[in-house]
């Protein structure tokens, strides 16, 4: 029922939701919990064109943007739908207060090389989801010696990064996706391409590892699988 084969998995998502039987509007009282399991492969046929999102909201401060709650996803279908029209796969999230901050893509946490650094906003803002894969890999790249800083980076940084060439990688991180690749960023009509997939060291070496430790091919020397 689960193929093998390489970039394949059984996906098992726990969710839960409300069970009062009432029509009206409160914080529920019973709740019922579930386990979907379903075979998946590969969450992303090609690298992503994404375009950064300075109009529309997905989370504010002060709300539940960090939680996986279905709400937070409501308002992000229609500004993602008119990115399609455009061409984009996904949107880059940016902060509700001034735009200028960039906070998730799709429904991923985000990270980007410039000059060697590994950058990621980091997650002490209620609008940014604690992402396991992202601190999954962010450990993985400690190890390895890489460079990291997890902080507010500015659309301005990552455009100006992309215009002077300093923009080495960048990339979503997901449960589903574990790593997505990040071809073009459309900024104010305007698409800045990064460099070919195939020439991404740091990117493809993180995918690799998480795939062939998920799989057994490398020992687990980080405490995490669990062999059933």
């Amino acid at each position: 029922w689960v193929t093998k084969r390489r970039g394949h998995s059984l996906y098992i998502r726990p969710y839960m939701f409300a069970t009062d039987e009432l029509i009206g509007i409160r914080p529920s009282e019973t709740y019922k919990f579930m386990i979907i399991t379903s075979p998946v492969g590969q969450y992303y046929a090609d690298p992503l064109n994404v375009k950064i999102e300075t109009h529309y909201t997905r989370a504010a401060y002060g709300g539940v943007g960090r939680a996986k709650a279905a709400g937070n996803y409501a308002a992000s279908l229609y500004p993602a739908m008119l990115g399609k029209k455009e061409g984009f796969h996904q949107l880059v999230w940016t902060d509700a207060s001034t735009n200028t901050y960039i906070e998730e893509s799709g429904t991923m946490n985000i990270m980007f090389q410039i000059d060697g650094v590994l950058i990621t906003p980091d997650e002490d803002h209620d609008t940014i989801l604690r992402g396991i894969t992202k601190r999954s890999l962010i450990e993985v790249a400690k190890k390895w010696g890489v460079e990291i800083e997890e902080r507010m980076i500015t659309v301005k940084e990552v455009i100006d990064a992309a215009k002077n060439g300093t923009l080495q990688d960048a990339f979503g991180a997901g449960t589903a996706a574990t790593i997505a690749p990040i071809a073009m960023i459309g900024f104010e009509g305007e698409k800045y391409h990064l460099p070919p997939v195939e020439t991404r060291e740091l990117s493809n070496r993180i995918k690799t590892f998480l795939a062939d430790l998920k799989t057994g091919r490398v020992a687990d020397e980080f405490g995490w699988n669990l062999t059933v």
